[in-house]
């Protein structure tokens, strides 16, 4: 094969020097043609890349001296003409893949409103058959379909709306908002990382939207930023850092992983630390001087301590990725990363339906916060007896 590939070079650029095309363009042409065909012809698509570029840029240059044309712009197109030779091939099916890959874009988007709507009918047929019971058995089939739409509430398009309402609520009466609003934070994010596969760009993503939800809530009353913002990027981190952990235990539990999602996952474990400082990088650019003042200052704090923020995802993450690739030595495969993984954004939103969530949230939030209390309450009796 090579030497045919090394005839054919020759041959050709004999032939475009007697015909006077002997330019830069030409000879890149001519060596690019002639090596493609020799990879594309490799068994079993496996070829001798160094060297083929070797004989390729060799018999190139040997002919353009013969020619007394060895320029050191026809040299570099020898060696162009190499390189694209040998990866024009994987660069086609690329393209190809490219376009299949937006085919699925717009397929997966559909599928997404599709699973909005269905999600939707079959919630309010659930509500609906709560009014043929007892007033008790109703209210508890209502209680259990509005803990469902919280779950789904990305899903359903109610998120942000959600967020912002019940941030809303717990300003307005103005106790603990930092740690209720921390609450409400990491209750939406945990929600959205719950659906679907986990991904260090879906974490990035949902990080955003939690975050700027947040913060435009208490933005748009212009009361208590610097309360919510530090509320919301603790329960953000915490939302972030409860998912790494369902990951590590699932890694730890599970034995029926397809392998090369776990290989996914494990990159997007290791994206995972870089991406929650990029969403708060992200979010600062596009909220008010208070909240980004507060979110540059906690990531500065975090490039200098090691115990926080990003450092807790980092730490978590590792562990992950430490059970994860013990699953792959245990099924034995050879740990190899493949590369780099938009929350949906609802379009028309119930007033009601986010006005109901956003009390379930509340009460959420006031649950857990009171519950903390209660176990420093007890932590500090039990120090004294």
């Amino acid at each position: 094969m090579l030497e045919t590939m090394r005839k054919e070079i020759s041959q050709d650029i004999k032939k475009a020097y007697e015909t006077g095309k002997m330019s830069a363009s030409e000879i890149k042409d001519i060596v690019e043609n002639a090596v493609s065909k020799v990879v594309e012809s490799a068994k079993d698509g496996v070829a001798d890349i160094n060297n083929i570029a070797k004989e390729a840029v060799e018999a190139t240059v040997t002919e353009l001296k013969s020619t007394g044309g060895e320029t050191k712009e026809h040299i570099q197109a020898a060696v162009s003409g190499a390189v694209d030779g040998i990866s024009k091939n994987s660069k086609e099916i690329i393209d190809d893949i490219d376009k299949e890959l937006l085919k699925t874009k717009y397929r997966l988007l559909e599928k997404k409103e599709e699973l909005s709507a269905q999600l939707k009918d079959a919630l309010n047929g659930a509500k609906e058959a709560a009014s043929t019971f007892s007033e008790k058995t109703k209210d508890d089939i209502e209680d259990v379909v509005t803990e469902t739409k919280l779950k789904s509430a990305e899903v359903l398009g109610l998120m942000k709306e959600t967020i912002k309402h019940s941030v809303k609520v717990i300003i307005d009466e103005g106790k603990d908002v930092e740690q209720k609003v921390a609450h409400i934070a990491q209750e939406a994010t945990e929600n959205a990382l719950s659906v679907g596969r986990f991904s260090a760009k879906k974490a990035k993503e949902v990080s955003i939207h939690v975050l700027l939800a947040t913060i435009e809530a208490a933005e748009e009353i212009d009361e208590k930023i610097e309360e919510a913002t530090k509320g919301a990027i603790e329960g953000t981190k915490q939302g972030v850092l409860t998912t790494i952990k369902k990951a590590k235990t699932k890694f730890a539990e599970t034995k029926g992983e397809v392998e090369e999602e776990v290989k996914q996952t494990i990159k997007d474990l290791e994206d995972i630390e870089e991406d929650f400082t990029e969403a708060l990088r992200k979010t600062a650019d596009k909220v008010g001087s208070t909240a980004r003042g507060v979110i540059h200052e906690y990531i500065d704090k975090a490039k200098e301590s090691a115990s926080h923020m990003a450092s807790d995802i980092k730490e978590g993450a590792e562990e992950a990725i430490s059970e994860a690739i013990d699953y792959l030595k245990e099924k034995g495969s050879q740990v190899a990363y493949s590369a780099k993984e938009k929350a949906l954004e609802g379009a028309e939103v119930a007033k009601e339906e986010v006005i109901e969530l956003a009390e379930k949230m509340v009460k959420i939030a006031k649950g857990a916060f009171a519950g903390m209390v209660e176990g420093a309450k007890k932590s500090i009796k039990d120090k004294e007896a």
